[in-house]
């Protein structure tokens, strides 16, 4: 005889313990089902669970039934969230200025919301007023890119201090090494 006949004939012979105690009708088969056969703890839940499925429905065992205008947790309840166009978003931007005159993008930070990029646009000036910021519609260059809107994108606060900083371009050379 087989674990899976086995757990059968345990869960009609402890039948009477599952409406009085269901969880101590599920432990006595599995232990029982595990000491007879020596199969796994997941095995023998798995062998309940087939000879329960195969059972008449019990009283009192199981989860009870979900009242009728509630819904359950999952995935059938839940509703595809649409996506926010790009356009639609708010993004705050630090703009670095180098020696050559160009603009770049140092740090920048997108959100949903006007108002939350707004309250970021003005902690960032207090955070660090010798830098320029500026706040604008869109998603905008990424970080090291040149500062330039895309066409959709455009510019709602900005922020200059008195005296720009200017930053250094870095520039990387590799040299090559002979080898003797």
């Amino acid at each position: 005889m087989n674990a899976k006949q086995r757990a059968v004939e345990l869960y009609q012979q402890h039948i009477a313990l599952a409406s009085t105690d269901g969880r101590s009708f599920r432990k006595t088969v599995m232990d029982q089902l595990m000491d007879e056969t020596g199969c796994t703890l997941a095995a023998a839940a798995t062998h309940y669970n087939n000879a329960k499925k195969g059972a008449a429905p019990v009283e009192g065992l199981g989860r009870p039934a979900a009242p009728k205008g509630i819904r359950k947790p999952g995935n059938a309840s839940k509703k595809q969230e649409e996506l926010q166009d790009d356009n639609e978003c708010f993004t705050v931007i630090e703009l670095l200025k180098h020696y050559d005159d160009s603009i770049t993008v140092g740090r920048c930070r997108s959100f949903l919301l006007q108002g939350d990029a707004s309250e970021l646009f003005d902690e960032r000036i207090s955070y660090a007023p010798m830098n320029a910021w500026v706040m604008i519609q869109g998603l905008g260059p990424l970080h090291s890119e040149t500062y330039k809107l895309s066409e959709g994108e455009k510019e709602i606060k900005r922020y200059t201090p008195v005296v720009e900083a200017v930053v250094a371009k870095e520039v990387i050379i590799c040299e090559e090494v002979e080898e003797e």
